[in-house]
């Protein structure tokens, strides 16, 4: 049988290999190598639940080696509860995409039974620090986005932006305040809806083209039916008549 220049055979127990003063060395190095923190990862699957924030899986990154240094696949971690940025019924909506890198954060304990019921429960084994218990947060050495809200250093101002259609909503009032300038510019048609009535409160209102519209009704006239009470107008030798509307 081959033998290490000691006498011991290479299969025996790599600790018996050492010298005795470094066997405790290798006992806590084998330890801490045993304990999981964070991991780089990158998501395979994403799975949004109704009702709950949702679960995915993820492949670590960083590869194992074994003793003889030859590098080792590893394993993905499956169900892994994703980070949504929320307090209450409010949040931030913005939920991983398969190939996004991110954070894995192993859980000190084992989280099965609180991420089956969403409540206080006993861990559901003794295991601690293992990988299997991970909890994904994301965004890390990901590319540049398409789509954005860039909060300006310094207070500065806030850009939001998207390639596609920005729509917004609420059930109540909406509010747009400045104390500059507001300006609204679309390069196709832009329009405004109201079911009741639209109101411009301003000391001027200026149009730089004309404004077309079946009617304009003031508040004590209508362009469309508002007529002259005079049937002949005289300007120098030259008399008109003025019965008819302005337009």
């Amino acid at each position: 049988m081959t033998t290490t220049p000691e006498g011991l055979p290479y299969n025996s127990p790599p600790e018996a290999q050492f010298e005795p003063r470094r066997l405790q060395e290798f006992i806590i190095t084998r330890l801490i190598r045993g304990i999981h923190t964070v991991a780089l990862v990158k998501v395979l699957a994403v799975r949004p639940t109704s009702g709950k924030v949702g679960f995915l899986d993820v492949q670590p990154l960083v590869l194992e080696q074994d003793t003889a240094g030859k590098v080792l696949a590893q394993s993905p971690i499956y169900n892994v509860p994703y980070f949504r940025y929320q307090g209450g019924v409010s949040a931030v909506i913005l939920d991983p995409a398969v190939g996004d890198i991110g954070l894995a954060l192993a859980c000190e304990r084992d989280i099965r039974s609180v991420k089956a019921t969403q409540v206080a429960a006993p861990a559901g084994s003794d295991r601690v620090y293992n990988s299997a218990d991970s909890l994904y947060i994301g965004g890390v050495l990901n590319p540049d986005p398409t789509q954005w809200v860039k909060f300006l250093p310094d207070g500065a101002g806030i850009d939001l932006h998207t390639p596609g259609t920005l729509t917004g909503s609420a059930d109540g009032n909406i509010d747009i305040t400045t104390l500059g300038t507001a300006r609204v510019s679309a390069q196709g048609t832009m329009e405004l809806q109201s079911g009741v009535s639209i109101t411009l409160d301003a000391p001027t209102i200026i149009a730089t083209n004309p404004i077309h519209a079946p009617d304009f009704v003031a508040p004590n006239a209508s362009l469309n039916t508002h007529k002259h009470d005079t049937p002949n107008v005289q300007g120098g030798s030259v008399t008109r008549t003025s019965n008819g509307p302005h337009n």
